[in-house]
């Protein structure tokens, strides 16, 4: 699939820059499948079409205003990451800690003062100590994967080892995630609809804790992206 990624990336490449209209249905669509699936997988029950509602400024009075600041928050961070990515900004600790604090701008700032026991994946994370330390050098191991790896499989390796790390009180599965995301955009590619259910996304965290295999999610992001792509083309064929 990875190869298939590479030829659908290269044809669309050819075919930029796309006009206006594609342009903004690309990002509505990418933001739509990022925030739905990312809170999806948090354990929110909001439709998809609800969250389309939203991201197109409706309030809607069924939908709690903790929701309604959360997809807000999301929108204001993948804009900074998009920003970030044309750039060319390598994701580090410090980054990693500004997407976080965007997406959760209401909690405690900083790395999680705690030892909690995560009783849905039954892991007991490093001590909080060791966070800071456990970040450098994931990323310094990224950074030296660079020409060995491909981008799906350092973006499944970062999402994974983030997890197990679990640098915040709150909120390190969607940075987790936010973080994969980040070096797909990067890398020119498009974000994912995270297309697993919440049993079989703590299953695939389960697996790597245990057997630090990272296949599951690196099947989501590649399916992800293979799906996007094939959008892409289709939508902009002439």
């Amino acid at each position: 699939m990875l190869r298939e990624i590479k030829k659908k990336k290269l044809i669309l490449d050819n075919r930029k820059p796309f006009d206006g209209e594609a342009l903004r249905f690309f990002e509505e669509m990418d933001r739509i499948d990022w925030i739905y699936s990312s809170m999806k997988l948090d354990g929110s029950a909001l439709r998809k079409n609800e969250v389309e509602k939203i991201i197109k400024g409706e309030f809607l009075v069924d939908v709690s205003v903790n929701d309604h600041a959360a997809i807000s928050n999301f929108l204001d961070t993948i804009k900074e990451m998009y920003d970030m990515s044309e750039m060319q900004i390598s994701l580090d600790e410090k980054y990693l800690l500004k997407i976080h604090e965007s997406l959760f701008e209401s909690e405690e700032k900083g790395y999680r003062r705690s030892n909690p026991i995560l009783r849905m994946i039954s892991y007991n994370p490093p001590h909080f100590k060791e966070i800071e330390e456990q970040l450098e050098l994931l990323f310094q191991w990224i950074d030296a994967k660079k020409d060995s790896l491909s981008i799906i499989e350092k973006a499944a390796y970062l999402h994974n080892k983030l997890l197990e790390i679990y640098p915040f009180e709150v909120g390190s599965e969607a940075t987790a995630r936010a973080a994969a995301q980040y070096l797909l955009i990067r890398d020119g590619l498009p974000p994912i609809l995270w297309n697993i259910s919440e049993s079989e996304y703590y299953d695939a965290i389960r697996l790597y804790l245990k057997k630090e295999d990272i296949t599951p999610i690196a099947e989501v992001l590649a399916r992800g992206v293979y799906n996007k792509l094939e959008v892409m083309l289709q939508l902009t064929s002439e």
